[in-house]
């Protein structure tokens, strides 16, 4: 803490400044202004000696104060990191600020959010939480080339891509297509019911039914159409950057972001994640067959190959 009078930092040392409140608390059992600065740890020792209550209390020193607590204030925004220590102090800022950027990437597809998970049964959430929820979305929504319309997508394989961090970075996805001949039955929406809760009990019983139908098409011998999606996660931002506006603390030694300024650092701006279809393919089941009994050598050859090609999902011809 800094005095609010001469502007130097505040030091109790051996309890003075609060044994000067208790000394004068026991004998008027109230305190007067000058001990209130003093308990509120607004003045230093030299002040409290220096100053009478009076003379706190007057507009003259009122004023004073004012003025030496502005002028240091300003001393203090317009103090920097010797010369010496600047780029190292700034290249803290960029690092802290690259690393908060990257954590605050965000994707095109969003996986739903349940508030009230207590309103669906568990198989519901840990189909949400898995990177087989987005990888429906990307057949449904974003390949034109393959008709979903009254069909329902299930994923029949999915696999990360070779040393990525990312759970949604797929290498391919291969998917097989059901008529829907099962329809949702919805409810009427409730009076309490808001729009992002009727919208998520929707979500949930078409799952529900999706499922009830593959699994009962499955049970009868019915095969759907197969399908390859080859994606791509490609970040929108990459290599760009936004103007972070700087500004010294000298009590904690580093560099905080303000909202205008006379410096400021390039920093790269937050990912912005999307996908893009490299290529897609309808196979046969004689196909998938192969693929599913020689899927450890494709996913190897998906280890080892810069780009993905739907050649790796076919027999290698002598």
């Amino acid at each position: 803490m800094d005095c609010i009078i001469c502007g130097n930092r505040i030091v109790n040392e051996n309890n003075r400044l609060q044994n000067k409140v208790r000394d004068f608390f026991k004998k008027n059992r109230q305190l007067d202004l000058k001990h209130q600065w003093i308990k509120e740890w607004k003045i230093c020792y030299g002040c409290s000696e220096k100053y009478t209550n009076d003379m706190l209390a007057s507009d003259k020193v009122k004023n004073h104060k004012s003025t030496l607590n502005r002028s240091f204030k300003q001393q203090k925004k317009e103090q920097v990191p010797p010369e010496s220590f600047r780029d190292h102090y700034v290249q803290r800022y960029i690092e802290y600020a690259t690393d908060k950027s990257e954590k605050n990437g965000s994707y095109a597809i969003k996986q739903k959010n349940l508030r009230n998970q207590q309103s669906y049964d568990e198989a519901y959430i840990a189909y949400l939480e898995r990177s087989e929820s987005v990888a429906v979305i990307i057949v449904r929504d974003l390949i034109k080339t393959i008709d979903t319309k009254d069909r329902w997508v299930d994923v029949r394989m999915l696999e990360r891509r070779f040393l990525s961090d990312l759970d949604r970075d797929f290498s391919f996805i291969i998917v097989e297509l059901f008529q829907r001949k099962l329809k949702p039955n919805y409810p009427k929406k409730k009076i309490e019911d808001t729009d992002f809760d009727y919208k998520n009990l929707k979500a949930y019983i078409t799952w529900k039914t999706a499922t009830a139908d593959i699994n009962s098409q499955r049970a009868n011998g019915i095969k759907g159409d197969v399908y390859i999606i080859l994606p791509r996660l490609k970040n929108e931002h990459e290599g760009k950057y936004e103007k972070h506006f700087i500004l010294w603390e000298p009590i904690r030694l580093v560099f905080k972001r303000v909202r205008i300024g006379k410096q400021y650092v390039n920093v790269v701006k937050p990912p912005k994640w999307s996908y893009e279809i490299v290529a897609t393919e309808k196979i046969n089941h004689h196909q998938l067959n192969y693929i599913e009994n020689n899927l450890d050598k494709i996913i190897g050859k998906t280890h080892t190959k810069r780009g993905v090609t739907l050649s790796i999902f076919k027999p290698h011809r002598k």
